[in-house]
């Protein structure tokens, strides 16, 4: 066993916040906000905290598993993303309530902040043991630990599958503690219990307990096997996209629905760069912190460390939101119910809200510098950003709604923009397609244009046509088309 005295500032561990893992043995002690708010006003003091422990658990990808510190660690990040105020004496002191409220040279202070911890590496269970045993009089067993112990036949067909090639060469966690028994069992108690169980200690040894006679030749047996055999398929070795326990027992969770309906050959690739794409954004939003574009993987964060009841849906849901934006064919492999699991109609209102408001701020740029509004400022444009967060299920609403972004994208902003973003030239060649007669003409110009409107459409629903779509599939349409407006006028917001 290494040990290795570090220091790291709090912001750059806030941004890393993803790499920590927080084991369930962790998570049954909750501070207080009495508690939390002593420590965030002892770091605005500048006093020194107690060291934190943290085992190395991947060394490609700097991952770790917080050993002791977790409490503060939280509470750290709840006061980062101002969800944690500051008591009222500290607000008096410090002139704000919370972190967004402090002048520059105390959140610079608070962001600079070092704390000092012992790195653990190359350990084996029995050292790791034995060094805790002497730091803090024994180290606590692990949920996985316990659950190990439980007499039942679902803990021996888990403990079976945790051996599973998947396992031993595609994620890029340890096994240290049993972690990948962990993982099988979460992923086990889902499948067995549904989407809303919780996947506390206490609850999961509920269902071991019930399933003592659970057979490792049962439908759910079956189905987990192939599961793994798939994404055995589906992913690289050492994947950085499952390093993370929470979140790669959501992703195995995702990929059962596949396998259950019976439409998995031939997706892995599909599925695995959908996983990429997601994780390479969540990164990002993650570092971004406070200044995060898309609150969606703030959410997905938050489900990770809190360890809520409905953690596991709510990573379930937004994964499926974000598949549905990032490759939308990926729809079709699963039951017609899979757009209202998602609950795209979130996604809809709240980029719409935000479509209105960037809309606002490019109107008041564009006036300062040039005089007059770019987008046509009139009751009709009012009209249509209310409609456009209305969420369609036909093709005539979809006709309504295209004609909407028509006025307000491309009729509404005449030439006097430029540069035209690909999002306004896509919203103009979709109505085309639904106002003019495309059969006059040359045939290559008439098939080109065809081919042309067939690939825009796709890219937005993975559909070739909007009236052979099936009506429940209309949302992600929408809220594809709207999230691509709105990066686009974040974009043109930086530029006037």
């Amino acid at each position: 066993m290494e040990i290795i005295s570090k220091k790291i500032a709090i912001d750059k561990l806030y941004k890393r916040r993803d790499r920590y893992e927080i084991p369930d043995w962790q998570r049954e002690e909750v501070w207080d906000t009495t508690k939390k708010q002593s420590l965030i006003d002892s770091i605005l003091r500048g006093w020194k905290l107690p060291k934190f422990y943290f085992q190395k658990i991947a060394d490609e990808s700097e991952e770790f598993e917080v050993v002791d510190g977790q409490q503060r660690l939280l509470a750290i990040f709840e006061f980062f993303d101002n969800s944690l105020q500051l008591s009222p004496e500290s607000t008096k002191i410090f002139k704000g309530q919370y972190y967004r409220d402090l002048r520059a040279k105390i959140s610079d202070s608070f962001d600079d902040f070092e704390i000092e911890y012992d790195e653990i590496t190359d350990a084996e269970e029995e050292e790791i043991k034995e060094f805790f045993q002497r730091l803090q009089q024994g180290l606590p067993l692990t949920s996985s630990e316990k659950l190990n112990a439980v007499h039942s036949n679902l803990r021996n067909y888990c403990r079976e599958l945790s051996n599973h090639s998947f396992l031993k060469t595609r994620v890029s966690f340890t096994d240290k503690r049993y972690s990948h028994f962990d993982l099988v069992s979460k992923v086990a108690v889902v499948e067995i219990e549904g989407i809303d169980t919780s996947l506390r200690f206490d609850d999961i040894k509920t269902v071991f307990e019930s399933q003592v006679t659970f057979s490792s030749k049962s439908a759910i047996a079956d189905r987990l096997r192939k599961t793994f055999d798939y994404l055995n398929k589906a992913f690289p070795s050492n994947s950085l996209e499952l390093r993370n326990r929470s979140i790669t027992q959501s992703i195995v969770t995702i990929a059962a629905r596949i396998v259950a309906n019976g439409k998995s050959a031939g997706s892995e690739k599909g599925f695995y760069n959908f996983v990429k794409v997601f994780m390479e954004e969540f990164l990002r939003q993650v570092e971004l912190g406070v200044d995060a574009t898309d609150q969606d993987y703030l959410i997905f964060q938050k489900s990770i460390s809190a360890n809520v009841r409905g953690g596991a849906r709510t990573r379930n849901e937004i994964f499926l939101r974000k598949m549905l934006r990032i490759n939308p064919m990926l729809a079709q492999l699963f039951e017609p119910t899979i757009v209202a699991e998602s609950n795209i109609v979130k996604d809809i209102k709240r980029l719409s809200t935000l479509i209105a408001e960037h809309v606002e701020k490019i109107n008041i740029a564009h006036a300062a510098k040039n005089g007059t509004d770019l987008f046509k400022p009139t009751n009709k444009t009012v009209a249509a950003l209310r409609k456009i967060a209305v969420p369609i299920s036909t093709y005539e609403n979809y006709k309504d709604f295209i004609e909407n972004l028509y006025f307000i994208f491309w009729e509404g902003v005449g030439e006097r923009l430029n540069n035209v973003p690909n999002s306004f030239t896509d919203v103009n060649v979709l109505r085309t397609d639904l106002e003019h007669d495309l059969d006059h003409g040359k045939k290559k110009k008439i098939s080109a244009k065809r081919k042309e409107i067939s690939a825009i459409f796709s890219k937005y629903s993975g559909a070739a046509t909007p009236a052979t779509i099936a009506p429940n599939h209309f949302p992600i349409v929408q809220a594809n088309l709207l999230s691509s407006l709105e990066e686009d006028l974040r974009v043109l917001i930086k530029k006037i």
